[in-house]
């Protein structure tokens, strides 16, 4: 009569596991073998949760074993997972075994697959309830239920993934992912299921689909839960980018072009400005020998022409002077080591060393009174190079009055700000041309009969260092009334 049971468990339709008290498989029949995927050899003295219950389905799995032992028996649906990975929905029957004396000694439970059931009810209930809605949609809809199969596929969902709409319902969400995703979606789809997690987009920014013939295109996913009559599934929206990651691969590839370009020009301006210092710095040395008469006297007309030479050699080298600045900054990784400075000394050695190009057009070059000796915690070149091209620029482009620089600072709870302002009387600044001040190697007056000479490059080196230290350059300004250039510099407490 024992072997007529077993062999009746054995070949049962369904799935018989005979389990000790603590859990332990210690049956497994054929059914089981082929519903899970696992051999008798594979799980006999295994805890049941450790092969074919999800983690997040652990708790439940030991409060219905808890139930049998308690109640007698107890019955459930929820869902299994099989070898492979893949979802089952089961019914689960549990009966409590004694022995002879009536002490527990064994949990036989009965598990039928009811898969296909659910999942056609599934398709029922999501039909009944849509009608159609998403069909229309621009984006791939998905919907899948908890046995991670797909209940609900719209048109462009088909159109996207190759599918036909019928084959596609029905069937594992897996053919849809390639298989590195597949994990990634597992979570997703248990964190929605349980509640944990509500709509998101693109849960990672390279996702990619997988099509019916095994290609793969690069997609937005937006994830969302849907509840219908109790039951939770996750819809997904799949949106084709593949037009988009073309257009960011191209302008990727251009502005990688533009780059080196770019590195190429200031390679370039770096190189020859190097090669054209050498024979300016000889031309400006003979000259200087030439004017001191170290080589012989000169006649009026001689120290004229010589000393037009030297102004010209002189002028030529500021620029390239500027130029190389501009290359070296552009190049390479500007290392701008801070120091404590006196501040007003080093803008009185500015305002000192441009006066005689004020005396020369006839202004008058100020330094506002300020009180004390001020101090500064910046770097000590840029500092100098900033004002030297702000109070140049000023004398430059003033042809009538005066340039004022002047110096405040404010000590506050954050630290230090200190404020650098040069005002003119000269001929003022559009709003327009504000807009462009900055900009490399721009000329407000662009035509070739401008009336002052440069390249354009002081007050984009001026704005560039600025930026380095921490700090930046202001502009105000009004056609026909003057301007004023204000650097600001932070210090932290």
């Amino acid at each position: 009569m024992q072997q007529l049971e077993q062999l009746l468990l054995s070949e049962a339709p369904d799935a018989y596991v005979l389990m000790d008290m603590q859990g332990g498989v210690v049956y497994w029949n054929r059914c089981a073998e082929q519903i899970f995927g696992y051999a008798a050899q594979e799980v006999l003295g295994q805890h049941l949760s450790d092969f074919i219950v999800p983690p997040e389905r652990r708790a439940e799995e030991e409060r219905v074993f808890a139930d049998t032992v308690a109640l007698g028996r107890a019955d459930c649906q929820s869902i299994r997972r099989r070898k492979d990975g893949s979802l089952l929905h089961l019914s689960v029957s549990n009966k409590l075994l004694r022995d002879e004396r009536g002490e527990p000694q064994f949990v036989l439970s009965c598990k039928r697959d009811i898969s296909e059931a659910t999942v056609l009810r599934d398709i029922s209930l999501i039909a009944a309830s849509v009608h159609g809605l998403y069909d229309w949609l621009p984006d791939g809809i998905v919907v899948v239920n908890a046995l991670d199969r797909v209940v609900l596929a719209n048109r462009r969902a088909g159109e996207l993934f190759g599918w036909e709409v019928a084959e596609l319902t029905g069937r594992a969400i897996d053919v849809l992912i390639p298989q590195r995703f597949l994990a990634m979606h597992a979570q997703n789809l248990a964190d929605y299921l349980s509640g944990q997690a509500g709509p998101a987009s693109n849960p990672t920014p390279e996702l990619c689909g997988l099509k019916r013939n095994g290609s793969e295109f690069p997609v937005d996913v937006s994830l969302s839960p849907l509840v219908i009559e109790g039951e939770t599934f996750l819809m997904i929206a799949v949106r084709d980018i593949s037009d988009r990651k073309r257009i960011e691969r191209d302008l990727a590839e251009k502005n990688r072009a533009l780059q080196e370009a770019a590195q190429s020009r200031d390679r370039f301006l770096a190189n020859t400005s190097h090669e054209l210092r050498t024979p300016l710095n000889a031309i400006l040395g003979f000259t200087e020998i030439l004017l001191a008469r170290m080589g012989g006297p000169l006649t009026p007309e001689q120290e004229q022409q010589l000393q037009t030479v030297h102004d010209s050699a002189q002028h030529l080298l500021t620029l390239i002077t500027g130029l190389l600045d501009v290359s070296r900054l552009e190049t390479e990784d500007a290392d701008l080591i801070p120091e404590d400075l006196l501040c007003s000394e080093l803008i009185e050695h500015a305002v000192a060393t441009l006066r005689p190009a004020a005396i020369k057009k006839g202004l008058q070059l100020d330094l506002a009174p300020y009180a004390g000796e001020v101090r500064i915690h910046t770097n000590r070149r840029a500092l100098a190079q900033i004002l030297l091209n702000l109070i140049g620029n000023a004398i430059k482009f003033t042809e009538r009055g005066q340039v004022q620089v002047q110096l405040r600072q404010q000590h506050h709870a954050a630290g230090l700000t200190s404020w650098i302002e040069v005002s003119d009387t000269g001929c003022g600044i559009s709003e327009d041309d504000q807009q462009r001040l900055f900009r490399a190697f721009t000329q407000l007056d662009a035509t070739a009969s401008r009336r002052h000479e440069g390249m354009g490059q002081g007050l984009y080196l001026s704005q560039k260092l600025a930026n380095l230290m921490g700090g930046a350059i202001t502009v105000q300004s009004q056609v026909g009334t003057g301007s004023r250039f204000t650097l600001c510099l932070e210090e932290a407490a």
